[in-house]
């Protein structure tokens, strides 16, 4: 076997191991586990701690108005939830669907949600990487048919382990690629409902360029397809921990009315411009580690590499927050 190969093997054996282990272990002991870890890793050097560097980079750029201290706590406490939610998926995928949505204690906007799918039109659900954002899709699963979108990782062992969770309570994934959106399309063609991450960055450059938290990044014109054609019932889906583990609320919110614009632009910005919002409502809840601005207007940014080290240090002497311009 090649030395990769068999170094990928290793590293899925251990993945999984892992997981098997920490779906054993109570749910608090491992969240508090997933959170220490990530906590000790915001205090190694940035050159080496790429995780607390990006989410460092992330906030210092989304919240210019942030003095470095300011931002730095909140990257620190946005890196900690991270761990937290990312030890979280071993309960998520490993257990019972019955107890992750026991520690579901608040739901916002069902009601509204449950009159658009009696309606004859479909519905798309925009969801984000925020808090434990494996829970809503179980929520959502028995109230009808659900196309979600994913992106499958490397290990198929894996793969089958999150299908078999994520379908557990009655929605159907579809990766995010042209087989996924033939049967999205199949989804609002009957009607139904269809579930896309609209915080991803996708690849295709063929996808616009759309305000993002001030920034002109690439995002994914997917939604505004579906839109323009079926003009399905819009909803943004997100959740977030008040209390611990156990005391998580859903809300369900209605898009503005822009979101329904044929307007490709008009559309996706209102889309970016309400990601935004909601990232703001609960900012140390989100997945800061996921590089959203890596590719703007300009080409792809290289700001997240060690190379931004330097920027960072001085802005840490001048107690100042940064700004894009910075880093030219």
């Amino acid at each position: 076997m090649p030395e990769a190969s068999q170094r990928a093997s290793l590293e899925e054996r251990a993945t999984l191991f892992a997981l098997r282990l920490f779906s054993r272990l109570p749910l608090g002991l491992v969240t508090r586990l997933g959170a220490g870890i990530a906590w000790l890793i915001t205090w190694f050097p940035l050159r080496y701690a790429s995780a607390y560097r990006v989410t460092l980079v992330n906030i210092m750029l989304c919240y210019p108005e942030l003095s470095y201290r300011e931002a730095a706590k909140r990257a620190r406490a946005a890196l900690t939830e991270t761990g937290r939610t990312l030890a979280e998926f071993s309960h998520a995928w490993g257990r019972p669907a019955a107890e992750s949505l026991a520690r579901i204690t608040s739901v916002k906007g069902l009601d509204r949600l449950r009159t658009a799918y009696a309606s004859e039109r479909p519905v798309l659900l925009l969801t984000l990487h925020q808090s434990s954002w494996e829970l809503p899709n179980l929520l959502l699963g028995p109230e009808g048919p659900m196309q979600v979108f994913y992106q499958p990782g490397d290990s198929t062992a894996l793969n089958e382990i999150v299908t078999r969770a994520r379908e557990s309570t009655g929605s159907t994934l579809v990766p995010a690629d042209a087989r996924g959106i033939k049967a999205a399309v199949a989804a609002m063609g009957r009607g139904e409902a269809v579930a896309i991450l609209s915080d991803h960055t996708p690849k295709g450059r063929n996808n616009p360029i759309i305000p993002l938290f001030g920034y002109s990044v690439r995002t994914s014109n997917l939604p505004h397809k579906l839109i323009k054609r079926y003009q399905p019932h819009i909803f943004f889906v997100g959740c977030h921990r008040r209390n611990g583990p156990r005391d998580i609320e859903v809300y369900i919110e209605p898009a503005p009315e822009a979101a329904y614009s044929a307007d490709e632009t008009t559309c996706l910005t209102a889309i970016n411009d309400t990601l935004a919002t909601l990232i703001s409502r609960y900012p140390t809840q989100y997945h800061w580690v996921y590089k959203r601005l890596r590719y703007m207007d300009t080409g792809k940014q290289t700001i997240y590499q060690t190379g931004v080290v330097p920027y960072l240090k001085q802005a840490r002497r001048e107690g100042r927050g940064l700004r894009l311009s910075d880093l030219r």
